[in-house]
């Protein structure tokens, strides 16, 4: 956490990272957060910034390079294989990193059996991770079928320290406790409020028991991830590990509502109006008047706008009816009377 400079008049204070919901840029807002922060005795800081997995452009693009070299089944293939190995184990935050080991796995195992290796050791195990990845394929024409029993038997799926609303991904798909899962290697990626905050190759045994880490740091933007608004408070996601923080919310462009935190309990909102030319008073039903549209305010929010606007949006809060289309038959024109 970084100490804001425009509050060193209170840094004596102990720190209160604030959560924003939706964040407005001006001094009006910043100084009511000050003002109401020192009031319960803290002082507003900025969190940890979680930094976004990048897709990487180039690294795909040698994967795929390197796949087509590998489905040239020449003789040189090897080194294809050892690199894509490489670069596989470097980067599983690649939302088809599964499917392109099994691709890998699969294409070496084609070329072990041209080469005549049919003892069926490389090339059977070779054959079985890919179907750990992806599940069996349909046999290509001319080709044989898929020995029975080449694959181990799927097994429930056990998970342990899942914080309740994450979603884990194996192998690009959803997985949950108790689902039917082949042991093996595979890639297993792990999303709060829709944004990645964990990925890796994992190796599952007999049972499959994955013990899913919880990488966030407390009070960083990722540990607050997934916090929603309700009517008479926040509503943090379970799992929260920050013992002291807040939530602020900018509603009509000029009402400020801010409520206390520990872990994953909050207080009831407590609300501000943010007047022009005055200090901010405490909220009333008088209608204020109105101050200027607000853009991203970076300084306290645990991210920028987009990201903002991302939480709210996955909470619902933009989500409106449809109006229902309505039909009205007048009868035939003149027109389509005519021949």
């Amino acid at each position: 956490m970084r100490e804001l400079s425009c509050y060193s008049e209170w840094g004596m204070l102990p720190p209160l990272v604030v959560f924003w919901l939706a964040a407005p840029s001006g001094t009006d807002a910043h100084a009511a957060v000050q003002r109401w922060a020192a009031d319960h005795g803290y002082r507003p800081v900025a969190a940890l910034a979680a930094p976004a997995p990048a897709y990487d452009e180039a690294v795909a693009q040698e994967i795929e390079t390197l796949l087509e070299d590998a489905r040239s089944l020449a003789p040189g293939s090897g080194g294809s294989f050892e690199r894509l190995d490489q670069l596989l184990s470097l980067h599983p935050e690649l939302p088809q990193a599964a499917w392109w080991a099994a691709e890998r796995y699969a294409l070496e195992a084609q070329l072990r059996g041209r080469a005549g290796d049919t003892d069926g050791g490389p090339e059977g195990e070779l054959s079985r991770r890919g179907l750990a990845l992806e599940g069996p394929r349909a046999p290509l024409a001319g080709a044989d079928a898929a020995p029975s029993g080449a694959l181990p038997p799927a097994l429930p799926l056990q998970l342990r320290e899942l914080r309740p609303r994450d979603e884990l991904l194996l192998d690009g798909e959803p997985a949950a406790s108790g689902q039917q899962i082949v042991p093996g290697r595979h890639q297993a990626q792990l999303f709060r409020a829709q944004r990645q905050v964990w990925s890796s190759w994992v190796e599952l045994g007999s049972p499959p028991v994955l013990l899913v880490p919880d990488t966030s740091p407390a009070c960083s933007e990722s540990d607050l991830w997934g916090t929603e608004r309700g009517a008479q408070g926040p509503l943090p996601a379970p799992g929260v590990r920050c013992a002291a923080w807040a939530v602020a919310n900018l509603r009509n462009g000029s009402e400020l509502e801010l409520a206390l935190c520990q872990g994953s309990r909050c207080g009831a909102w407590e609300r501000r109006n943010l007047g022009i030319g005055g200090a901010p008073a405490l909220a009333t039903e008088a209608t204020q008047p109105p101050v200027p549209a607000w853009v991203s305010w970076g300084a306290i929010g645990l991210g920028a706008a987009a990201s903002t606007l991302l939480v709210l949006w996955q909470t619902g809060v933009f989500d409106r009816t449809a109006p229902a289309t309505q039909f009205v038959f007048t009868g035939p024109t003149g027109s389509a009377l005519r021949f």
